[in-house]
């Protein structure tokens, strides 16, 4: 089925402040995507996983997941809410991802003239991400602040950010929905970007393209979401 919904959207991280209880139970007060900082050990109120799903495992701390208003919340569990701003419209995503092998030929295997393969532990993602964002936007002077210095003159101070690259944490929309029964889906997308490329801007907004490496240490993926009414 081709995927409908609005286009594709890069947006920057902000973790909000913890949301927990010290005792009874706490209710959120807001759907949307958090972190999972803890799961109470045994009477956890956070959504558990299908069991008719084979292999799929519960979801633990450092999970990116969308939660919905009203999910109660048991002592033990605690979410920090992701405050997401815009950075710009995505027009396309390349993605390569790699894994590793190894030769564990044996003289069985000689004999027989083929050799045996086992798969490594690590697969590696990168690609390149490119589209349009608006000129001046915060999302632009974060993303260019990893390769210039910026200079931000208010009027009545002027402050220098040196260039700095680090790891950038984005959530990318493959599909955005909000009717009741559609499926949403999102990517956790955190990355180091390696290198990037913009054009003049023109009508304010400016086209950029960067390639990227995953950070699999942050719980990268897809989250698949079915729209519910609130």
């Amino acid at each position: 089925m081709k995927p409908g919904g609005k286009d594709g959207k890069l947006y920057d991280i902000e973790e909000g402040d913890v949301v927990s209880s010290a005792s009874g139970t706490t209710t959120l007060e807001e759907s949307g995507f958090y972190r999972v900082k803890s799961v109470a050990s045994s009477d956890s109120l956070l959504p558990k996983p299908d069991k008719a799903i084979k292999g799929a495992t519960a979801i633990g701390p450092g999970s990116v997941v969308h939660l919905w208003k009203g999910q109660e919340l048991a002592p033990g569990d605690a979410v920090a809410p992701l405050k997401l701003t815009l950075i710009g419209f995505v027009k396309d995503v390349s993605n390569t991802r790699q894994g590793t092998t190894y030769d564990v030929s044996t003289q069985e295997n000689l004999a027989d003239g083929v050799r045996e393969w086992i798969s490594g532990a690590f697969t590696d993602s990168s690609g390149t991400i490119n589209g349009t964002m608006e000129t001046d936007s915060p999302g632009q002077r974060k993303l260019l602040n990893q390769f210039a210095s910026l200079t931000i003159d208010d009027g009545s101070s002027i402050s220098v950010l040196p260039a700095k690259q680090e790891k950038q944490d984005y959530m990318l929309s493959r599909r955005e929905t909000e009717t009741v029964g559609e499926t949403a889906v999102w990517e956790h997308f955190p990355v180091i970007v390696e290198s990037i490329q913009t054009d003049k801007p023109l009508d304010g907004e400016q086209t950029f393209n960067f390639n990227y490496k995953v950070d699999g240490g942050n719980r990268p993926g897809m989250i698949y979401y079915t729209v519910k009414e609130e």
